[in-house]
């Protein structure tokens, strides 16, 4: 094997064992924290109950925006034959240009009938992408779960 050689081999040696190196996962995405979810001090974000609760928006922590992967919830609607109920996404994200505007909107299918209420249930891979600042929920939903990550500004 000629000098070059072995000198070529030693170096990438030295490179692929240093701890200089980021991981494969850091090499990829330096920037993305691990998980996002839609819990903010201990509660639930991102519902609006039918009934006289008023909407727990949540809100993009500063310096992030958030890029979400999945969406899923239930709502508790009145007994009633209805199969399916639509649940929308509300947003305000003036970097968007959206002010309080139902952006999209997902099918809930009854899962569950009740004496007094039905049970209807959504879930989806959703991809979307909110700025600082920017807040949103689901309307109606009594749970929802959102999850992605936060990639910084």
């Amino acid at each position: 094997m000629s000098a070059k050689a072995v000198a070529l081999q030693l170096i990438l040696a030295a490179l692929l064992s240093s701890p200089l190196l980021l991981s494969t996962a850091e090499a990829i995405d330096s920037e993305k924290q691990p998980t996002y979810s839609n819990i903010e001090n201990n509660l639930l974000c991102g519902t609006d109950p039918i009934g006289p609760v008023p909407p727990s928006p949540c809100t993009v922590p500063a310096g992030n925006r958030l890029i979400t992967d999945h969406v899923s919830g239930y709502v508790f609607v009145a007994t009633s034959p209805r199969t399916t109920v639509t649940v929308q996404i509300v947003i305000k994200d003036p970097g968007l240009g959206l002010n309080d505007a139902a952006f999209h909107s997902f099918v809930a299918t009854k899962t569950e009938t009740g004496p007094v209420t039905d049970t209807f249930a959504f879930s989806i891979p959703f991809r979307m992408m909110l700025h600082p600042g920017a807040t949103f929920y689901f309307s109606p939903t009594d749970n929802v779960a959102v999850s992605g990550y936060l990639v910084k500004e």
